[in-house]
């Protein structure tokens, strides 16, 4: 059964009307605590430290507050490296202007002290001490538990086009889904056979599977690009179960329109469209594409790759051909992951130092500033391409004599 999501133009109005509703409510909370904080003469948070780095004589603070919001704050004082560490802050300063507060303000502030380590920072400093390297220590940081990374060790991942696959999203809650769900197949089938045949053992499994990685998310402190991963992955499963139909561009659009209502925030957040733009081009190569599963998996890669190169450069401005490798780290980060996992449980993580040192080698890119025409001419034969794949081949010619132009 591949039922359509919605059966008449009725229908998708009440689920617009629905979904409007929960947006502005969601949005009226998020004021409220706005209005809350701020009208408090003395105005004490609670913060995690994302980044810090020097700037004109004194160190910059990037910080994302126990409520979500996302903020700047400078110190003149001799900092230590406190990245990932939750913090304590009295902040002062003018009130910032509402939208500001939904995407990211700066706010000067007085450190009060570090709060205790949690288990999540305990376990960070037991995978960094099986480490030499630097860069291991902060890269299995951020891929196993969301922590934070120096900025030259991000633009390391960037010149590799594999910042995606460090960032905690979709990508590795699916791996961690499917290593969930198969444990747990082969654990309870041999009893679920001879107490409970008749009963839907697939079902129990994905339900005890998702629940692990809901789990997972909420011991990570609801990072935002793992709770948007977690709402589609719920979203999509219950669709499955009901027997609807979930690869089609309507049902990624009303699912999109569902985890912003739900998160008002993700309306102004890069890494939530780059995730969309992502899911969207994997439903076209689905859409357009009849490939067996093998021959999916591999081409998939390379072509969410390219697809999303205009995007990339757009926003982040920096060509490296050393990219070019994306698609095939992308295949073997698939055993690259669990083996990873494997090693640091039972403590032998460090061999994996010499792996991770080898992305120092790409070096500086080239900057390359693709024109907004081009970005707009390429979103739109995106969406043409639905219907006429020819547009998309089109505007990604027009892209490619452009960067040759650029790079060469």
């Amino acid at each position: 059964m591949n039922a359509p999501l919605f059966g008449s133009f009725g229908e998708r109005l009440v689920a617009f009307g629905v979904l409007l509703v929960l947006f502005l409510a969601n949005l009226g909370l998020e004021y409220h605590t706005y209005q809350n904080f701020w009208s408090k003469k003395r105005r004490y948070t609670q913060a995690q430290v994302l980044n810090r780095y020097r700037k004109r004589g004194h160190w910059v603070l990037r910080l994302r507050s126990k409520e979500g919001a996302s903020f700047y704050t400078t110190s003149n004082e001799d900092l230590k490296d406190l990245r990932g560490r939750r913090i304590e802050l009295l902040l002062f300063g003018q009130k910032p202007i509402f939208f500001d507060y939904l995407h990211s303000f700066y706010a000067p502030s007085y450190i009060i002290g570090v709060l205790p380590k949690n288990l999540r920072e305990s376990l960070w400093e037991r995978i960094a001490s099986q480490h030499q390297s630097q860069l291991a220590k902060e890269l299995f940081g951020t891929l196993f538990l969301a922590m934070p990374i120096q900025r030259d060790f991000r633009q390391m991942l960037s010149n590799f086009g594999i910042s995606h696959l460090v960032a905690i999203s979709g990508f590795h809650m699916g791996l961690l889904f499917g290593f969930f769900s198969f444990m747990l197949y082969f654990v309870l089938r041999p009893v679920w056979q001879s107490l409970w045949p008749w009963a839907n053992l697939k079902r129990l499994v994905f339900a005890l599977a998702f629940a692990a990685v809901v789990g997972y998310a909420a011991f990570l402190g609801l990072v935002p690009s793992v709770v948007r991963s977690a709402t589609m992955m719920g979203v999509g499963l219950f669709m499955l179960d009901r027997g609807l139909k979930l690869l089609s561009f309507e049902t990624l659009g009303w699912i999109v329109l569902l985890v912003l209502a739900l998160w008002p925030r993700l309306l102004w957040s890069v890494g939530f469209w780059f995730s969309v733009t992502g899911v969207f081009y994997i439903y076209l190569f689905l859409h357009h594409f009849k490939l067996s599963k093998l021959w999916t998996f591999l081409l998939l890669n390379f072509w969410v790759f390219l697809a999303m190169l205009p995007l990339s450069l757009f926003v982040f401005g920096m060509f490296n051909p050393w990219m070019l490798l994306s698609p095939l780290l992308s295949i073997l980060f698939v055993l690259f992951y669990p083996l990873a996992l494997l090693l640091h449980f039972v403590g032998y993580g460090g061999v994996l130092d010499g792996v991770v040192e080898m992305l120092g080698v790409a070096g500086e890119g080239v900057r390359v500033e693709l024109p907004l025409w081009l970005f707009g001419l390429y979103l739109l034969a995106s969406l043409l391409a639905i219907w006429r794949p020819l547009a998309l081949y089109a505007a990604y010619s027009a892209f490619g004599i452009f960067l040759i132009y650029q790079v060469a």
